[in-house]
């Protein structure tokens, strides 16, 4: 019947790449020197490969476990999240010698747990889980954006003083910006996959 575990488990391969994406981050900005973009690129080649194994999928099945438009509107918002970290990541690797005093651990633990939340997704929804329990981890990431807003505006307040570094201060902006889109490109797949589930629950 359409292969649901074929289609599911590629869709939950493809989150478990976007949550590995997200930890490479953590990685690559606990690091000294000039940061390493090898596996923040490895991570979206393996996640386009599996991307491209759903769609090859989508042409051969004719029957599948739920619309077909439905999986590719899961599988591309799950494709820009590893792809969100390796901007971030080339971000970081042009201004990382001007950044050295920022703090990012406690927004990355937070963008780390919303890409467990986008994991815990996309098994309920492989799982024919109640949209109820989706609407609950959507509920929770939301609440992560919304908290990670809070954090950087913090963070932005504290380097915006008088008499700041100007360089640093235009550096730590693009940095945090490109902070801000994985976080939104978090939530976006967030309600992709709420949605989704509410119209085949």
């Amino acid at each position: 019947m359409g292969r649901p575990a074929v289609f599911f488990g590629l869709l939950e391969k493809s989150a478990a790449l976007g949550a590995e994406s997200i930890g490479a981050l953590r990685t690559l900005t606990a690091q000294p020197g000039e940061p390493d973009l090898e596996p923040l690129r490895n991570i979206r080649r393996a996640d386009k490969k599996v991307v491209g194994e759903l769609e090859l999928l989508l042409i051969r099945v004719f029957v599948t476990p739920i619309e077909r438009e439905d999986l590719e509107d899961v599988a591309n918002a799950l494709y820009r999240i590893p792809k969100a970290a390796e901007m971030f990541g080339e971000m970081y690797s042009i201004l990382w010698h001007h950044i050295t005093t920022l703090d990012l651990t406690i927004a990355l633990q937070m963008l780390q747990n919303a890409s467990k939340l986008i994991v815990e997704m996309v098994q309920t929804l492989a799982a024919g889980g109640s949209h109820a329990t989706v609407k609950s981890l959507d509920a929770r990431l939301s609440q992560i954006e919304a908290d990670s807003a809070a954090v950087i505006n913090h963070a932005l307040g504290k380097i915006y003083q008088p008499g700041g570094d100007p360089m640093q201060e235009i550096a730590a902006h693009d940095i945090y910006r490109a902070l801000s889109e994985c976080f939104d490109t978090c939530r976006t797949c967030g309600r992709v996959i709420a949605l989704v589930t509410l119209k085949n629950s």
